[in-house]
Order: structure tokens, then C-alpha cells, then sequence
């Protein structure tokens, strides 16, 4: 190794410290790819890593022979001879090893290690004459960075892993509280989040056994306004602090245990009450809207009393004017007196025969109603001249405009009769709250649907916002009946 003894100190001495620090570098990665159980074959890894660190002490001795002149500068001590030409050669066997395991592991990225390591012969040194030591630099460079990749890699690499120590770290760490306990109670692992917990609950910290623990949670549930569940115990651990907690039987180890879990519900707590809030208050809603139905229908009874007031005020009235006209009369025939006994008598017939409906009249009762509670019925169009349909008509109308108020919380309801050819439609639209995705039909929809089919309309339903109703009736109109009241009119011209 004559060639390079003519090299400056400077860079002989770098030599020797590159090639001994990555001589030891590589041996510690060596050592943590040993231990690395995923890594296969893990073997003949390990004995390929083990030869570069060879290669590397080779490389080192090599410098160190040429500066066997100067290296009493760093330390004194006996050199010890040995045939250094032909250990060199080990390096031909690292390569030839090296490119059959890039061979097997379809690695070509060990091409220029393979490359340096062979080029580090006798004969190629020989041949570089005073060329090799740019070789040895290459050498020195390249294998420097590539173990302290390795190393860097390796110690990135355990602190990711996960061992025994991470585990209990990990659950000492969770905001979830957990206890494991064997059999009789013993504690076998508790973590700082369960421990604070039951210190804010009162028990000791020093906690060794579980015997009495789950009666003691359910006795102080009882008494601190908590619950017992059937998924475990509510209780209140500190005043801005819910945990339920949960137990059950696991393997630690192989040992069947008792694990008892701890879990934060603060904030679903806090929701749970928001609920019972909104509950109440949709409660108290339901029971004003209820006694506001109350209120219209006593309010369409005493309409219904002023109607048969008016009734009664009209037929009497009209019985009356004719007798006052008969009184009056100088020469009244027996016909006419006959006639007039006739419609005194049929007072009472007339006052218990059932009033023909007005549904125009029914339709504005029905907007009257429901402006007591504020709530505005807009109406436009007519109702059909068909009686049955207009009966239909209006019953619909009721009852959307009741669940509107009732299911919907509704302001205003839009209510539209139309009129194209023979097709009438009817459509009634609130401005409430959008029906639920899952609507469920009560009594009512279907109920507007039969009397709709039996009218021979079709009858829609539209959830989405705004919820709408829509009939369709497609049938020839038919003609008013005689007024009944035409006979009275008859006598009083």
C-alpha cells in the first residue's frame, strides 16, 4: 500500500477517521438490523452488513499501514504486522456475496456499493497506481453516508415501533380511564386517567383493589342525581365532568380480567339536556296549540249557535210577515186562510230539517278559526260548483291547515283553487318546518287521500320544502239544486 503513503497528512489522517467512524456506524446498524423481526431474510441481511463493516476495517487498516509514519502524532502503540495484500481480497467474496443477494432481492440500487467494494482488490489498486486514492475518497464518502442513513433510518424506526413501554405509554396517555383487576380484585394495571378520576370522586389514590368499586359508583350515582344504566354508570365526576362507566371481562396475558372503562361524556350530556329543554319546550308548544284547537272548535260551535239563531230569526220572521199580511187583508178567503194555518203549523218541520251546507261560508269560518291563533289562511279561486267535491275541497283544507299548525309549527298556509277545462286542482302549501326525511302517516294524510279518491280526484303529497298538497279532480261541474227557501220567497211575493 506503498501509493498511498505519498498522500498530504491531512487527507490520510480524514481517511482514517471517515473509515473508522463509518467502520463503527455500520456495526451498530448491523446490530439493529439483527433486530428487526420483519426484516427477510433476516439472517443473511444481518451477514451481508456484517461483511461491509469487514470491508470497512479493511479499508481502515489500509490507511492506517500508510500512515504508519505519522501516527505517533495521535497515539503510541505496537503496530502488529500482518499480510494486508492478501486479506484485501476478501473484498472480491463481499462483492460476489452482495450481487447475489441484489440478485435474489431485485435491488439494483446495491450496484455502486457492490462496485466499490470490488474495486478495493490488489489488482485494481496495482493498477491505479497513484490514481487509487480517489477510490479510497469514493469508498470513504459513499460508505460514511450510507450507514448514517442506515443509522438514522434505524433509530426512526424503533421510535415508531411499537414495544411493550410505547403500549403503556399509549394508555397512560388516553383521555379514556381504564383498570384492569384479576379475579379477587387485585389491580393488574390502572392509567392516570381512571386514577384522576376516581380521586375526583373521592377514593384513594393509592387504590390497590376493585372488590367494592362498582356498588360504591352506583351508591354515589343514587345520591349525586346519576344514572344507572344498562350500559354502565352516569355519574358526575366534577362539576365541567360526566363519565359513564363500563365494565367487562378480558385476557391480559392470558388471565381473564375485569376491565372497568371510564369514558368522557360531558359533551353528550350537555346535548342530552339541550334535548329535554327543547322537549319541554315543544311540550309546553303542543299543549297551547292544543288548547288554541280547543278554542276554534268552541268558537265554530257558537258560530254554528249564531247560524241556527239566524235561522230560526228568518223562518219565524217570514211566518210572521205572511200572518200580518193576512190580518190586514179586509175579505180573507178560506184557501188563504187554510194556506196560512199550513205554513204556521210547519214552523217547527222547517227548523228540525237539516240546513243545506255553504261550503264558501264553512271555507271562511275555517280562515276566521285559525286567525285566533295567528296563523294567516290565504285563499284564492272558488270552490267547485259540485257540492260533494267542494265538501272534499274544504274538509282538506281543515285538515292541512290543522296539521300545518299542529306538526309544522306553520305561519301562513297558501291555499289555490284553479281551474283549467274540466281538471280542478287544489293546492295547499305552509310555510312550516320541512317534513323529516322518514315521514310517517298519521290518520290525517290518509284520511285526505280516501276522501280524494272518492271524489274520483288524486291526491299528492310533496315533503320536501315547502310541504305541499295537491288534488286533482278532473270530472264535469253540476248544476245547483233549487233553493229550498224558494216556496217562502213564493208566499211573501
Amino acid at each position: 500500500m506503498g501509493v498511498l503513503s505519498h498522500m498530504p497528512l491531512v487527507v490520510l489522517l480524514a481517511l482514517l477517521s471517515v473509515f473508522f467512524l463509518a467502520a463503527f456506524t455500520q456495526a451498530v446498524h448491523a446490530l439493529f438490523i439483527a433486530t428487526r423481526r420483519e426484516v427477510s431474510p433476516a439472517r443473511v441481511i444481518f451477514a451481508y452488513e456484517m461483511l461491509i463493516d469487514v470491508h470497512l476495517v479493511l479499508a481502515c487498516c489500509t490507511a492506517n499501514s500508510a500512515s504508519r509514519g505519522f501516527v505517533v502524532l495521535l497515539a503510541q502503540f505496537r503496530p502488529y504486522a500482518f499480510p494486508l495484500d492478501a486479506l484485501l481480497w476478501v473484498n472480491l467474496a463481499i462483492a460476489a456475496f452482495g450481487l447475489a443477494l441484489a440478485i435474489a432481492k431485485r435491488r439494483p440500487v446495491m450496484t455502486l456499493e457492490i462496485v466499490l467494494i470490488a474495486l478495493c482488490t490488489p489488482p485494481i489498486i496495482s493498477l491505479l497506481g497513484d490514481n487509487c486514492v480517489y477510490l479510497f475518497i469514493l469508498d470513504a464518502a459513499f460508505f460514511l453516508f450510507r450507514t448514517s442513513a442506515g443509522l438514522v433510518l434505524d433509530i426512526r424506526h424503533v421510535s415508531d415501533s411499537i414495544t411493550q413501554l410505547s403500549l403503556i405509554g399509549a394508555l397512560d396517555n388516553l383521555p379514556e380511564g381504564l383498570v384492569w383487576a384479576n379475579g379477587n380484585g387485585r389491580i393488574q394495571y390502572m392509567n392516570d386517567a381512571m386514577r384522576a378520576d376516581l380521586a375526583s370522586l373521592g377514593f384513594a389514590t393509592d387504590l390497590s383493589e376493585t372488590s367494592g368499586l362498582w356498588a360504591d359508583l352506583g351508591d354515589m350515582a343514587r345520591e349525586k342525581s346519576g344514572k344507572v344504566l344498562p350500559e354502565g354508570i352516569r355519574l358526575e365526576v366534577s362539576p365541567d365532568k360526566t363519565c359513564l362507566f363500563m365494565r367487562d371481562k378480558v385476557s391480559l396475558r392470558g388471565v381473564r380480567c375485569r376491565r372497568l372503562v371510564a369514558v368522557d361524556v360531558t359533551g353528550e350530556e350537555a346535548l342530552n339536556r339541550e334535548l329535554e329543554e327543547a322537549n319541554g319546550l315543544l311540550r309546553m308548544a303542543n299543549d297551547e296549540l292544543r288548547e288554541s284547537l280547543a278554542h276554534v272548535q268552541s268558537v265554530a260551535q257558537d258560530e254554528a249557535i249564531v247560524r241556527m239563531k239566524a235561522r230560526v230569526h228568518d223562518t219565524i220572521g217570514q211566518r210572521l210577515s205572511i200572518l200580518h199580511r193576512f190580518l190586514e187583508a179586509e175579505n180573507p178567503t178560506p184557501e188563504a186562510l187554510g194556506e196560512v194555518k199550513r205554513l204556521a203549523g210547519s214552523i217547527v218541520d222547517d227548523l228540525s230539517e237539516p240546513e243545506t251546507p255553504d261550503r264558501a261560508s264553512q271555507l271562511d269560518s275555517i280562515v276566521g278559526a285559525f286567525a285566533l291563533i295567528g296563523i294567516e289562511v290565504c285563499v284564492k279561486g272558488s270552490l267547485p260548483e259540485d257540492d260533494d267535491a267542494a265538501s272534499v275541497f274544504v274538509n282538506i283544507v281543515r285538515e292541512a291547515a290543522t296539521n300545518a299548525a299542529k306538526h309544522a309549527q306553520a305561519k301562513h298556509v297558501d291555499v289555490n283553487i284553479s281551474r283549467i277545462g274540466n281538471v280542478t286542482l287544489l293546492r295547499v302549501v305552509n310555510d312550516g318546518m320541512p317534513a323529516p326525511a322518514n315521514l310517517r302517516m298519521g290518520c290525517g294524510i290518509p284520511g285526505m287521500r280516501r276522501a280524494a279518491e272518492a271524489i274520483g280526484g288524486t291526491f299528492d303529497v310533496s315533503s320536501n320544502d315547502p310541504f305541499t298538497i295537491e288534488v286533482h279532480l278532473e270530472r264535469p261541474e253540476s248544476a245547483h239544486a233549487p233553493s229550498v227557501r224558494a216556496v217562502y220567497e213564493k208566499e211573501l211575493s
